[in-house]
């Protein structure tokens, strides 16, 4: 392990500027960020472990190689985030109530995540693995899941997703009427 990495624990940051700050290559631990700006940050091999956001701006941050353990995103703004290029052997995230846009969760292992109650546009799940996820309440807008295994995934009250049953396992997921009728959009049928 590279002694060198700077280590925070239970720090708390309440309405900091971090837009465009190197920020890279730290670790963080339980700790916690209020309406503070990360916007064009770069966070590059940098480790939350067990942090929370409440009210961030976090739009179009560098986030290769970083490492989102246990991380919760309350009421933060996420846009252009490259989340696949996130450490793959460490991604635990949850989102509530946040603005997701542009955003891109492909080849994920993101089983029980929770983006409940988000406003999710033109973000993108290819070969993602969400089993048991949950995206209630959420509202999507040309949000793409493709190959994706969406088994036990909870899409109860939420709105506007596009998911073909013919490229995604859906299996014993919950979808609430009248928005399940959008599983059959694959089929270009009228539906009268």
């Amino acid at each position: 392990m590279d002694t060198d990495v700077q280590k925070y624990s239970g720090n708390e940051s309440r309405n900091v500027d971090y837009s465009n700050s190197d920020i890279s290559n730290k670790s963080f631990w339980n700790c916690s960020f209020a309406n503070c700006d990360f916007s064009d940050a770069d966070l590059s091999g940098t480790s939350f472990e067990s942090c929370a956001f409440t009210e961030c701006n976090i739009s179009n941050a560098r986030i290769d190689n970083a490492k989102l353990m246990n991380v919760i995103f309350d009421t933060c703004k996420l846009l252009g985030m490259k989340f696949h290029k996130c450490s793959q052997m460490s991604f635990e995230v949850h989102m509530k109530g946040c603005h997701l846009a542009l955003c891109n969760f492909s080849d994920l292992q993101m089983k029980k995540t929770e983006m409940t109650n988000c406003s999710i546009d033109e973000c993108y799940f290819q070969n993602t693995f969400l089993v048991e996820s949950k995206f209630t309440g959420s509202c999507f807008k040309s949000t793409l899941f493709h190959n994706c295994d969406l088994q036990k995934a909870n899409f109860v009250d939420a709105t506007g997703y596009d998911i073909d049953p013919m490229v995604n396992k859906i299996r014993k997921a919950k979808f609430s009427a009248p928005e399940a009728l959008n599983l059959l959009n694959c089929f270009q049928i009228d539906i009268i």
